[in-house]
């Protein structure tokens, strides 16, 4: 941390953070509300879209971790992070400018979206950075949880507040609202956040420097890394089968109607606003008697293994209700986790802590990709019990290879 940032500068930055999180998502999520409306005016089918979110935004936002957080650890969070969040603005005013029908405004709105990837990519691996360089040791887990959590709070929100403005302004209005959402968001972090300052660097120096893959290389030589991100990898895995499936999860094997469904669907992220926070100020007080390390790993551990023991008193219920509470509390769990498996990844990158957790988001977002192919397939085959017991015993996999991880001197402790 800067000599020069006072704990009132360090909160700020966390609350800047949690707000650019917050917009982050939600100008992500907005095309699974607008598609409603717009794919009939354009004449895009639904597997159209799905190509859209899948190879347009999903492929961009992933390989673009690894170059995103190398970017912030060079020019500085305050930067890059304000030019990001100018290019999720951009790229929602060209989802709502979108014309034409058929394929061309197929291919306009996947190049939007391929935008918006993009710009998004850094964001999380940014974050990692500025928490790294403007938050005490000691507190960064809680700092990283609570913008995470706002994130889920961004999912959330979406929903409640673009769905009554379609139906009275039609689809381009959400992204147009979108766009002055994502400028005000750019507008106030660069005025807010407060300054990076690198250390300087010589001319000879920039040109030894190491490239990108180099450098992400020289960080994968790292086993406790490599572990990390292989443990993410399945975490990834089970919580994206709660992003993409549990919706239809609701209706298809527990019987609820689609508005009842539109209800429940959002508990697993209001639960997780709450947990994730708590979880991150216990392991940072945790620290205070076992070191960093030690904490952040029992409680992802913990964190991953009751995930589990939860899914799998979820499918078994047969109370619907009660089977819902179950999911939803597990869904928190594997959100909960996300601080530890941040922080842990930027104390192992040292000072690259961008391109540290880069490459973590990067194998996350393909355990995601991973399973929400996997998802349906096994469900038809084996049913949605055997296919979330399944799953359970991934989150089990995960919490051992994390286990595993973080004995790395570098890590620190307290």
């Amino acid at each position: 941390m800067s000599a020069s940032d006072s704990p009132s500068s360090s909160r700020r930055v966390v609350w800047l953070l949690a707000l650019m999180g917050l917009v982050a998502y939600a100008l992500r999520t907005n095309i699974a509300i607008a598609q409603e409306y717009l794919a009939p005016e354009l004449g895009l089918t639904m597997v159209q879209m799905g190509v859209i979110s899948a190879w347009g935004f999903q492929l961009a936002y992933t390989l673009g971790q690894v170059p995103g957080g190398a970017m912030g650890d060079r020019h500085g969070a305050r930067l890059v992070l304000a030019v990001a969040s100018r290019g999720w603005a951009v790229a929602s005013l060209a989802s709502g400018a979108v014309m034409g029908s058929g394929m061309v405004a197929f291919a306009g709105l996947f190049a939007a979206r391929v935008l918006l990837g993009a710009s998004q990519a850094a964001t999380y691996p940014v974050s990692a950075v500025a928490v790294a360089r403007h938050v005490p040791e000691g507190g960064r887990t809680a700092a990283s949880a609570i913008y995470l959590a706002a994130s889920t709070l961004g999912a959330a929100l979406a929903p409640l507040t673009l769905t009554p403005l379609m139906a009275r302004a039609g689809w381009r209005a959400v992204f147009l609202a979108s766009a002055a959402v994502g400028v005000a968001a750019a507008v106030t972090w660069f005025v807010l956040a407060p300054r990076d300052r690198p250390a300087p660097v010589s001319p000879a120096a920039m040109r030894g420097a190491p490239s990108l893959w180099q450098q992400t290389g020289r960080l994968l030589q790292n086993a406790s890394l490599r572990r990390l991100c292989a443990a993410y990898l399945l975490h990834s895995a089970v919580l994206y089968v709660f992003f993409f499936w549990f919706f239809r999860y609701l209706i298809e094997a527990r019987g609820f109607t689609l508005l009842e469904t539109g209800v429940w669907a959002s508990l697993p992220y209001l639960l997780a606003t709450v947990a994730a926070p708590l979880a991150g100020m216990l392991a940072d007080r945790l620290a205070q008697r076992v070191g960093l390390a030690t904490a952040r790993r029992r409680v992802a551990i913990s964190g991953l293994t009751l995930a589990a023991l939860l899914v799998l008193t979820g499918a078994w219920i047969p109370t619907p209700t009660l089977a819902i509470v179950a999911l939803s509390l597990s869904a928190a769990c594997l959100i909960s986790c996300e601080a530890p498996f941040w922080t842990t990844a930027a104390a192992l990158g040292r000072e690259g802590e961008g391109a540290a957790t880069g490459v973590l988001n990067l194998m996350g977002n393909v355990g995601g990709i991973l399973s929400i192919w996997l998802v349906p397939l096994m469900k038809d085959a084996w049913g949605w019990f055997a296919m979330l017991a399944f799953w359970a015993a991934v989150a089990l996999v995960a919490a051992a290879l994390f286990a595993s991880t973080g004995r790395d001197d570098r890590i620190g402790t307290t």
